[in-house]
């Protein structure tokens, strides 16, 4: 897949810091390395960290790191990371409210509600260097 600036990869890996450590070195080692990276969990993008500290990459000033969760994991990292918060306490909440009204009888068909997601930025990212 290409981007506006240029090739979108997607390496499917353990939503862990080690997955994410071997995805990382995988990406970052290829002849053509991205300069920034999007996880599908906080912990895996901890991992990519670990693989671009490794490889002497600086971020964000090398690499882009976004991680993706919001964890608590997110603000103590060494460089804070860059992570998108899918509001989990407001999930987990409708998610309840919703069963507790099932069980109660006060609904008896299933409901689509949408919560949109929120980018929180922090010092895993910043504007792409030129190549």
């Amino acid at each position: 897949m290409r981007g506006r600036h240029g090739f979108a990869r997607v390496h499917h890996t353990a939503y862990s810091d080690d997955g994410g450590f071997k995805a990382g070195m995988t990406l970052l080692t290829a002849d053509r390395p991205p300069t920034a990276v999007m996880t599908g969990a906080d912990l895996a993008a901890l991992g990519v960290y670990r693989a671009a500290h490794e490889l002497g990459l600086r971020i964000p000033d090398d690499l882009s790191l976004v991680g993706y969760d919001n964890t608590a994991l997110a603000a103590l990292a060494p460089v804070q990371l860059t992570s998108v918060d899918q509001a989990g306490h407001t999930m987990g909440s409708a998610a309840t409210r919703m069963l507790v009204e099932r069980v109660e009888g006060r609904r008896d068909r299933a409901v689509q509600t949408t919560m949109t997601p929120r980018l929180v930025v922090r010092a895993t990212t910043a504007a792409p260097r030129g190549r």
